[in-house]
């Protein structure tokens, strides 16, 4: 798919977008590769299911526009989410905070597909957790063999075996 906002922006290259608005400092935004990825997907599977044949193209000011604005409703999400975890008082924003502030700004819509989301990065993290434990445990068992054995390293014990 041809996309005429595929290039390095004289701004940025491929790290942030920019935007000066007047005499104003630059607004740091999102990446604009991760943005114009998000939108050439989107726009793939619309054509998809239109089915459209042809490329669907997206200018710059598409991509620099979407990209403000997702950093917009990003800032505007924290902030509230940052009040609320003010208002439980604490002072570190979790997953439920953020869950909280979606239907504090009237997009509850999105909320079971965070949790589902939210729900299978913890299993998933919980799994390299206890693979991460199962290996230091199993390194602490070596080294505790090896001391019973007269005080060697799990190295010196390789090679003394391999002799």
């Amino acid at each position: 798919m041809k996309n005429k906002a595929g290039g390095s922006d004289g701004e940025g290259g491929s790290g942030s977008a920019k935007r000066t608005k007047g005499s104003e400092t630059p607004v740091e935004v999102l990446p604009k590769e991760i943005v114009l990825q998000m939108v050439k997907d989107r726009l793939a599977r619309l054509s998809d299911e239109m089915g459209v044949k042809e490329e669907v193209v997206a200018e710059d000011d598409v991509v620099l526009a979407l990209t403000e604005s997702t950093c917009a409703f990003i800032n505007h999400l924290s902030a509230r989410a940052r009040d609320l975890c003010k208002q439980s008082g604490k002072t570190l924003v979790d997953a439920d905070h953020i869950l909280d502030a979606l239907k504090a700004i009237n997009l509850p819509q999105f909320v079971p597909d965070l949790e589902a989301a939210l729900q299978a990065s913890k299993e998933e993290n919980a799994g390299e957790k206890s693979e991460e434990k199962a290996t230091a445990d199993e390194g602490q068992k070596q080294d505790e063999q090896s001391c019973k054995d007269g005080g060697e390293s799990s190295e010196e014990g390789k090679v003394a075996s391999e002799e």
